[in-house]
């Protein structure tokens, strides 16, 4: 099923970030067009007031586990900004050079293959395209092994390098 979202993201991390959550971070920042907060010694509810300020009502926020990324929490601070509407564990893969991440759109296309997911994109706008996607999505599929996969295609439909293991999900709605 297809999916688009809004990519005006603002995204922080948990306090005292890895050198890996930092640039995971960043990528994700660079590859939604969002907006970056350093998190620092801030409270969280600094975080969630600095956001406010900005016209995006979604706050994404990284947490760690041993130094690598291991949750991405959701908040939509027009509803509640105290608790998040869900939170994704994962497994994070970053490419050993710099890569450039170039989007072009305010929307990003999520093609999931995985039936395990749908339950998470349920707010998310389907859509019917009229030819195929190529650019500017995200594509989750199901791997051999326990983990759903997620890559990163760029506007000129190539691969980011950056895979996202997703191990579960939990939806608080």
């Amino acid at each position: 099923m297809l999916f688009k979202i809004n990519s005006k993201l603002v995204i922080s991390t948990s306090r005292k970030p890895s050198q890996i959550t930092r640039r995971f971070a960043q990528f994700l920042k660079h590859y939604f067009n969002g907006i970056y907060i350093n998190r620092g010694k801030s409270s969280f509810s600094k975080v969630v007031n600095q956001s406010k300020q900005y016209e995006n009502s979604t706050l994404i926020i990284i947490t760690e586990t041993k130094g690598n990324p291991s949750s991405v929490n959701i908040y939509d601070l027009e509803k509640d900004s105290e608790n998040p509407k869900s939170s994704i564990y994962i497994n994070v893969s970053l490419p050993q050079e710099n890569n450039k991440i170039n989007t072009n759109s305010d929307d990003i296309i999520i093609i999931n293959k995985s039936a395990d997911l749908e339950e998470l994109f349920s707010e998310c706008e389907i859509i019917k395209p009229n030819e195929k996607i190529r650019e500017n999505c995200i594509i989750i599929r199901d791997d051999e092994k326990e983990f759903i996969s997620a890559s990163f295609i760029d506007k000129n439909c190539e691969d980011t390098k950056f895979k996202v293991y997703i191990k579960g999900f939990k939806s608080n709605k």
